[in-house]
């Protein structure tokens, strides 16, 4: 009898030991696991670090897309998306117009992209930047807010605008195909977020955010002009 009680109090023992054991086990399973799910966001938080000073410096390589002069007091930033309804009501409405109208020389007006509103519209900012290189920013911008159905951004679309402002063809659809503005097109993303736009258009008055409306925007260029 005492063979046997001896026999099961050691079972106990080693029943313990293994729920220990199994314990510990998962417990370092648990720890591998957030260690691993830490190592994968550092890598990614990295790699997305480097790509951003990537990008940033090869937009800074590019010239802005600006309208009016470089050395302007006041300096009009607009970060908006060919895809935009908004983007393109604003532009239609002749705001900007307004205020070139009313203060010259004194402003500038510079678009950065930031496509988020369609699946195409960071395609159709790379063929913005596409048309850039060929000196034809704004008129390419112009036709497609102007001339275009709202959303017809498919990549032949893209391309017949460029026939139609007169664009050398082969040149910009190379350029389109390559994908080699898109860096720029991220660079200028990362940019308004980092400015704090939520949306398209956002605008931006010597750094600071301002309301689209015509009254407001000259009232804030107004006050830059004062200071």
């Amino acid at each position: 009898m005492a063979r046997s009680k001896t026999t099961k109090k050691l079972s106990k023992k080693q029943r313990l030991a293994e729920k220990n054991k199994a314990a510990r086990m998962k417990q370092l399973r648990i720890v591998g696991f957030v260690l691993l799910g830490l190592a994968v966001f550092a890598g990614i938080f990295f790699w997305r670090s480097a790509g951003q000073s990537a990008d940033a410096e090869f937009r800074a390589e590019l010239p802005p897309n600006l309208d009016g002069p470089a050395d302007a007091p006041v300096k009009i930033v607009e970060y908006g998306d060919f895809g935009c309804p908004s983007c393109r009501g604003w532009h239609n409405a002749g705001i900007g117009e307004q205020l070139k109208a009313q203060f010259g020389d004194q402003i500038s007006f510079e678009f950065r992209h930031f496509p988020v509103i369609t699946a195409q519209s960071p395609k159709a900012a790379e063929a913005g930047q596409c048309a850039a290189e060929q000196g034809a920013f704004w008129a390419y911008h112009d036709y497609v807010y102007e001339e275009t159905p709202q959303n017809a951004l498919s990549n032949d679309q893209l391309k017949s605008y460029a026939a139609a402002i007169d664009l050398d063809q082969a040149q910009f659809d190379a350029c389109l195909d390559s994908g080699k503005y898109a860096p720029a097109v991220r660079a200028d993303w990362d940019a308004a977020r980092e400015a704090g736009a939520r949306g398209t258009p956002t605008f931006m008055i010597n750094g600071r955010r301002v309301t689209p409306f015509y009254e407001d925007m000259a009232a804030a260029i107004e006050a830059e002009l004062s200071n």
